[in-house]
């Protein structure tokens, strides 16, 4: 009985639905587990699996066999080249005439496994002529150990599987243990661990263009699977394109999605109406809501600081020169970050902070930025760290300090509150 509470644990937690990938494994699983954590019976295992999350995990993986190659099943990547050239065009007209930054493609793997997915997504976009700041990758995956060989980025060759392709020369370097995909392909993509069931793995609705989702329906029931298609959905924008596995096809919903007719593609495209019942799940209040009176707060600094940065010129980082000048706030990449939080573009505006880190890693102005994210996702903690060091870089980083000041008052540090603040005023005059 206790392996039918651990399998029930299972789908409440993964979606897993063990028929389909036998029971048998599921069972060879759970108790090679017991085995290593030298639980006597089934029973105890269950009450240690329940109450112990690190060891929910290891069982997670343990089950979840990931099997994938480079460019496997190449059609949905040649459409997705094909799709990517058409954008590209109407984002190189929008810079040259408008008045406005547009925003890159967007797309999201899930499940990502080892990295060979979206890999290929980036080294397809490559190929079609698009540069790293044309598209936005995210891969998310649910298995600690695959995203761990994803950023490692080392492949051998049962990862190249794909015939009558020549990328392996062109995009991989020799090592010891393998093939290693050059930077610049590494860095187009930002991996992280969520799970579809439980994690809100959008930053807002209809935020992705295309969404590659192959292979995953398979291993839920129906009702799961209802749910999972419920959130894609939501994630997607009008317009835009669902990739799925081939024997995933018949369960997209007709109302919602048009069938794109190119064989071997199985992709879908989201309809303008939108009739999906949303899921609990999408319900769920989103962070920047659950903290709005700090979201207040940071909205006046930003005022503040626009008057204040037309005075000044940061001789450091040279950021945000002139408010008043229109091509200086498209070259500025803290104006496009702080425009992609004010719009709640939080994993955009943090991808761009990290890549900004990665040309500069001094730079105290994309600490900052990624202390304001990780305070709207409510992760305080982490917040008040990359603020600390924002402040150390730049010790009168009065947005730094103010936001600093805040976060202090809400785990109740009034009077290290007020030293910062303090601190923020005496920054303030000095820079005014």
């Amino acid at each position: 009985m206790a392996f039918v509470h651990i399998k029930n644990l299972l789908h409440k937690v993964i979606g897993l639905h063990v028929d389909t990938v036998g029971e048998s494994s599921v069972d060879r699983a759970i108790s090679h587990r017991m085995h290593a954590t030298t639980c006597g019976n089934a029973s105890e295992y269950y009450k240690l699996v329940k109450k112990d999350k690190l060891e929910l995990d290891e069982l997670i993986e343990e089950i979840v066999v990931p099997e994938t190659w480079f460019f496997r099943n190449i059609t949905p990547f040649e459409m997705l080249r094909d799709n990517a050239l058409k954008s590209h065009v109407n984002f190189e007209k929008s810079k040259k005439y408008n008045n406005q930054y547009p925003s890159p493609l967007r797309i999201l793997s899930i499940p990502c496994s080892s990295g060979e997915e979206p890999y290929s997504i980036a080294m397809m976009l490559s190929e079609a002529g698009l540069k790293g700041d044309d598209f936005l990758i995210d891969a998310i995956d649910i298995s600690k150990q695959a995203l761990k060989k994803s950023q490692r980025a080392i492949y051998g060759k049962h990862s190249f599987r794909e015939k009558g392709m020549d990328f392996q020369n062109k995009y991989f370097n020799p090592v010891k243990t393998g093939f290693q995909l050059v930077k610049n392909i590494r860095d187009c993509v930002s991996f992280q661990r969520g799970n579809i069931i439980t994690d809100s793995i959008s930053p807002m609705d209809e935020y992705y263009d295309i969404i590659f989702c192959r292979n995953l329906l398979i291993y839920f029931d129906r009702e799961t699977q209802q749910k999972v298609l419920n959130k894609l959905s939501t994630m997607l924008k009008c317009g835009g394109l669902l990739f799925v596995g081939h024997a995933e096809s018949g369960q997209i919903d007709k109302n919602n999605f048009s069938k794109i007719r190119v064989a071997k593609a199985f992709s879908f495209r989201k309809k303008i109406a939108r009739n999906f019942v949303k899921s609990s799940a999408q319900l769920s209040e989103h962070p920047v809501n659950k903290l709005k009176d700090i979201y207040d707060q940071l909205v006046e600094v930003t005022k503040k600081d626009i008057e204040l940065s037309k005075k000044i010129n940061d001789p450091k980082n040279r950021l945000m020169e002139s408010y008043n000048n229109n091509e200086t706030k498209n070259d500025n990449v803290f104006y496009k970050i702080n425009s992609l939080i004010d719009g709640n573009n939080l994993v955009e505006a943090s991808q761009l902070c990290k890549k900004s880190l990665k040309k500069q890693p001094e730079n105290s102005e994309a600490y900052y930025y990624l202390g304001v994210i990780s305070a709207l996702h409510g992760n305080n903690d982490e917040a008040e760290e990359l603020l600390r060091k924002a402040i150390y870089l730049s010790p009168d980083h009065h947005k730094a300090l103010e936001l600093s000041a805040v976060l202090a008052e809400k785990r109740g540090d009034n009077d290290g509150a007020k030293s910062l603040r303090r601190r923020e005023q005496k920054a303030r005059n000095r820079n005014s």
